[in-house]
């Protein structure tokens, strides 16, 4: 910036972001996001009682770190908001297909892909906004915690990973049943 233009009067447009400032301010949401994404495995564990591996964990993580190497790429070449659907929708259909496999449910696959869905469009949406973006980071996170409470209000915590083996009682043997007393 030339001296003379800091110091003349007026007022300029801001540019549209280049794709290295938005995804910059992506990285910037994405421990929450990668939160989301894991307390979402998490809950899909819980409710539907088969567990998931720490193993696929560390996947489902790996998948969105990936996420933004995927976006800094595509964004270089065809432009951020390109960039963001196409690595949205890979790492969606990815998490998604991987969630019904894990959890052997094309239930499970389907609520995946609305969960991660929502969760990918709420980080287009907050990427977005420039004077609202606290205020709608802030609701999502209090909506996530909160619907997290109301799925598990009924879970019993300390039973989370045990597994109960149910016994069916004795059947009688004929030879050693106890004559009847009355």
């Amino acid at each position: 910036i030339w001296f003379d233009q800091l110091m003349s009067p007026g007022a300029s447009l801001l540019n549209e972001a280049s794709p290295y400032q938005s995804v910059e301010r992506a990285l910037k949401y994405a421990p929450m996001f990668i939160g989301l994404v894991f307390l979402t495995y998490f809950l899909f564990e819980v409710t539907i009682g088969k567990r998931a591996h720490p193993a696929q964990y560390i996947l489902v993580g790996l998948a969105q770190v990936i996420f933004y190497m995927l976006l800094l790429a595509i964004s270089e070449v065809l432009g951020f908001n390109t960039g963001f659907a196409i690595a949205a929708f890979a790492t969606v259909a990815a998490l998604s297909l991987y969630a019904g496999s894990v959890f052997a449910s094309r239930v499970a696959m389907l609520k995946a892909l609305g969960a991660f869905s929502v969760l990918y469009a709420l980080i287009y949406v907050l990427l977005r906004q420039e004077d609202y973006a606290l205020l709608v980071g802030s609701i999502a996170s209090f909506l996530a915690i909160a619907g997290t409470m109301f799925m598990t209000r009924n879970l019993d915590w300390y039973g989370v990973g045990r597994t109960t083996i149910r016994r069916e009682p004795p059947e009688p043997d004929d030879d050693k049943a106890l004559p009847d007393p009355a």
